[in-house]
């Protein structure tokens, strides 16, 4: 029998899964009200880079602003999944010296301001169905 399990990621397993996903969610408190919006992003250096619209809702990310960030992965079929979540403050990042490869929006469109997420705490966790469907 599967006793299922909630645990806590430490902060290196946290920082792999970052890592190793490249689509999160982005949340502050806009000028308009709560904002959640996905985005795609790398994670170097203990930072979250992405770009976004200037002229978008995402444009006040140039900040400095207090945000959240969020990536999971969740499989149904098993019962089990992961989240991570980051808090920390977005910024307006001057990439036209570095060499680090952010990823393209999915959404069309010119995204020409690109933000980095610095992190003040990072915390994760993994979690299994002590009875999964199957």
């Amino acid at each position: 029998m599967d006793t299922g399990h909630f645990t806590r990621l430490s902060g290196d397993e946290c920082g792999h899964l970052l890592r190793g996903h490249s689509v999160g969610r982005v949340s502050w408190a806009s000028s308009k009200g709560l904002q959640v919006l996905p985005v795609s992003y790398v994670s170097s250096g203990g930072r979250i880079y992405f770009r976004t619209d200037p002229n978008s809702a995402m444009g006040e990310l140039a900040g400095p602003i207090v945000v959240a960030f969020e990536v999971d992965d969740i499989d149904v079929s098993t019962a089990t999944g992961w989240s991570v979540l980051v808090q920390g403050e977005a910024q307006v990042y001057d990439d036209s010296t570095s060499d680090l490869l952010i990823p393209e929006a999915w959404a069309p469109g010119m995204r020409t301001l690109t933000v980095v997420i610095t992190p003040s705490s990072c915390s994760g966790r993994a979690v299994s169905a002590a009875n999964p469907r199957r």
